[in-house]
């Protein structure tokens, strides 16, 4: 048994395994939180148990009545968690906010985009060939397969990660006779709920999945109508026109910016670290990352933020003292 368990995890691409992981961790902290709770947590456990084997995976898929498709595995994952039986949730494995996305709808796009991500972003090479390649071909064929009488629910919030993707998948189902419903969970989290100041919600992925399960309980999601979802598939389109490879959410709209636009902010943020030190010491590359990132509410790729850091270097603006194979294993300062 444990040999086959072996066999069944190996099939598994890297994002299964780590959605697998995800829904695991999060049945086990619900257990540990409510006694009340256990008897039905540990039934789910078997599940995933039984799903990780492939028992019960043919049956799965046929018992749904409703396709979500979400921005991401990590988003995908809360979404299954919440919305229980009855839900297929399709988690599309890119991210949106970076990279070129000209021709994306076809192979042509697709080509130079995966091209373009292997030559700039520091990525392990089993994702960008596993997953980038394989997985969205899997998830191109998954969405086609849907039948034309089962309604899709597009999820998507206030960033440009979720708005492109939001575009792209209305532009994937073009074709398609389904009804598709949306819903922006940034809206509809500050109608449903108390916002603090200090808590407005981005991205649906950092949003609790009890609190996605209640948004789609109370029938928020909205019905678009033809005229509707052709304005956004001629965005799409529009999009899909440009070669840029960085985009902002800007007064409701994406905007195609240089890819240098978060430089200044990078060097400020350096400098700050910097007098912050006393001394101009070398500055782990993921500490700025991870400084740029709470200073921008994690609106772009960390990858990219990493990117432009080696940029910097080879423009002699820093310079560097390790190997940057990754953001952890090398560190800047200013020349």
């Amino acid at each position: 048994m444990v040999e086959k368990l072996y066999q069944s995890i190996e099939k598994l691409s890297g994002s299964e395994v780590r959605n697998l992981l995800l829904n695991m961790m999060i049945k086990i902290k619900n257990m540990q939180e409510s006694k009340d709770l256990q008897e039905e947590m540990l039934g789910e456990l078997y599940s995933l148990y039984d799903e990780a084997l492939g028992v019960s995976q043919n049956k799965m898929e046929r018992e749904f009545n409703t396709v979500h498709i979400a921005c991401g595995e990590h988003t995908a994952g809360g979404l299954r968690y919440g919305l229980g039986r009855g839900n297929k949730v399709i988690g599309f494995p890119d991210f949106f906010s970076i990279g070129p996305i000209w021709k994306l709808h076809d192979d042509v796009g697709r080509k130079h985009r995966y091209e373009w991500l292997k030559d700039h972003i520091n990525m392990e090479m089993d994702y960008m060939e596993e997953e980038y390649d394989k997985r969205i071909t899997k998830t191109l064929e998954e969405i086609d397969a849907i039948p034309g009488n089962v309604p899709f629910v597009i999820w998507t919030a206030e960033n440009v990660e979720e708005q492109t993707g939001m575009r792209y998948f209305m532009y994937l189902l073009k074709e398609k006779p389904n009804d598709v419903f949306l819903i922006n969970t940034s809206l509809v989290y500050q109608e449903l709920f108390t916002v603090n100041d200090d808590q407005y919600f981005h991205h649906t992925g950092t949003i609790y999945p009890e609190k996605l399960k209640e948004m789609y309980e109370k029938n928020i999601a909205k019905l678009l109508s033809a005229e509707e979802r052709s304005y956004f598939q001629k965005e799409w389109m529009a999009l899909s026109e440009s070669k840029e490879v960085l985009r902002i959410w800007q007064n409701r709209e994406i905007t195609f910016v240089n890819e240098d636009y978060f430089d200044s902010l990078i060097i400020s943020t350096i400098q700050k670290l910097h007098a912050e030190q006393g001394h101009n010491d070398f500055i782990l590359a993921a500490k700025i990352v991870g400084e740029v990132l709470d200073l921008l509410e994690g609106s772009v790729f960390d990858a990219f933020l990493e990117y432009r850091i080696r940029e910097l270097v080879y423009n002699r603006v820093f310079e560097i003292r390790g190997i940057p194979k990754d953001m952890r294993s090398y560190s800047v300062r200013f020349r």
